[in-house]
């Protein structure tokens, strides 16, 4: 399904998101302490390159990794006026192809709802990650059942199908983002699944009304007790 829409993948998230998701990235830079030179980050699922690329620019060493080939393929044209040194790699998320704790922070955007087990996901990305070195996640989140959130969810079911199918020239693959959104689960299980698996210092923050969320964590140096920072209702975009 991704294969068949890569061509036309970023022109369909600039549309669909009104540009936001430009943002949103950068969010997720900032929460990663917005690393540098000297620093080394492992991007999963990073699809056409937008996140890993804000990384680079900013000086750090970055590795893209993205289980279809033919989105990953396209990252390299993208390069223009990047700072850091960049790797991109098709791997799979549930087993990345990258050594035990040698990044300064694993990030996915928009891609723990296409793995077949995002806790095995969260897993590896903490293993590639160093003591202390973080973990964020963005992705689509569900707003509250409130006169917005109705608006957004009727959006979701009927406008973003037909908008994303014209766009890209598959429809399915935007049935698909509506169904996986709807059934994703709340940011607070999402938080308590990342504690369960080690993480430390873990909280989020909803975006826009809470159409989107940030999760963050903190690989913890052993010996390490859990340090939980409940979630944000702070908007973005």
């Amino acid at each position: 399904m991704f294969a068949g829409i890569a061509g036309r993948y970023d022109l369909a998230n600039r549309v669909l998101s009104g540009g936001v998701d430009r943002s949103w990235r950068r969010k997720v830079m900032a929460a990663a302490g917005s690393p540098g030179a000297g620093s080394t980050v492992v991007d999963v699922a990073c699809g056409t390159g937008d996140l890993a690329l804000l990384f680079a620019k900013a000086g750090a060493r970055v590795v893209g990794v993205d289980f279809t080939y033919e989105m990953v393929a396209l990252a390299p044209s993208k390069e223009t006026g990047r700072g850091g040194d960049l790797a991109w790699l098709q791997g799979d998320g549930l087993q990345l192809p990258v050594g035990d704790g040698v990044a300064d922070a694993a990030t996915i955007a928009f891609g723990l709802r296409n793995v077949a087990d995002r806790r095995r996901c969260i897993r590896e990305m903490a293993r590639v990650v160093r003591p202390g070195g973080r973990v964020l996640v963005l992705e689509f989140s569900m707003p509250q059942r409130d006169a917005f959130g109705r608006i957004y969810r009727a959006y979701l079911e009927h406008v973003l199908p037909r908008i994303g199918g014209a766009l890209s020239g598959d429809r399915s693959a935007y049935d698909y983002l509506d169904d996986t959104v709807q059934g994703w689960p709340g940011p607070e299980q999402l938080q308590a699944e990342m504690e369960e698996d080690g993480l430390v210092d873990c909280g989020f923050e909803r975006l826009w009304r809470g159409i989107a969320c940030i999760h963050r964590g903190v690989v913890p140096a052993p010996g390490d007790g859990a340090r939980v920072t409940r979630g944000s209702s702070g908007s973005g975009g």
